[in-house]
């Protein structure tokens, strides 16, 4: 019976074949990776928009308060030293607390940093993003943004991921945030959300 097989020379084409579609395809993964988490995050953030823009609805258009991180990540406390209401939290009627899409992909620091609360139980912070805090307890119409810079409520920042840098805790602990991906991505005022080029400004809803 004639048994057929691979030579040695199909063989070492074949290898060759492979080695050459690695190298094409290796140098474009972290790349692809990033934008998965960067499509990700964006997914989770449009949730956070919705939930912000049915929060206005039923408070007269007025934006909701809340601390621009949750805690332990340092804040100024409410003037009886009590912890303000982290955004997560004041939202939470509208977007699950516990709701998964407020962990970035991207993030291996923010979200899970840990405390010990008033009672002594160890509890996560619970978010990857910041809010705009000084929106709060406003019209979005009357911040800064609009009133003072004249900017459209197309490009007014509601909330965003991370950028990297080292940040601290109310108890002085100090931790190191990475980028989460290459580009920051917001969620505007109109609800939409895009990203943030410092050479082309806010992206536009589209």
């Amino acid at each position: 019976m004639n048994k057929r097989a691979f030579s040695l020379i199909e063989l070492l084409v074949v290898i060759s074949i492979i080695a050459v579609l690695l190298a094409i395809l290796l140098p474009a993964l972290p790349r692809i990776m990033d934008a998965g988490r960067r499509a990700a995050c964006s997914a989770n953030l449009r949730g956070v928009g919705q939930a912000v823009e049915l929060y206005k609805g039923d408070f007269k258009e007025i934006m909701p308060v809340g601390s621009y991180m949750p805690r332990p990540w340092l804040n100024f406390l409410n003037d009886d030293g009590s912890w303000p209401t982290s955004f997560n939290q004041s939202i939470s009627d509208y977007f699950e607390i516990d709701s998964a899409a407020w962990e970035c992909p991207g993030d291996i620091a923010v979200h899970s940093v840990t405390y010990t609360d008033d009672d002594g139980r160890e509890q996560i912070g619970g978010s990857s993003y910041m809010y705009v805090s000084s929106l709060g307890g406003r019209k979005i119409e009357d911040s800064f943004f609009m009133s003072r810079l004249d900017l459209p409520l197309t490009e007014v920042p509601v909330a965003h991921d991370f950028d990297g840098n080292t940040y601290e805790t109310q108890d002085g602990r100090l931790i190191p945030v990475d980028f989460f991906h290459s580009t920051r991505n917001l969620v505007f005022g109109d609800g939409h959300v895009g990203k943030y080029d410092q050479s082309e400004g806010p992206s536009q809803p589209g």
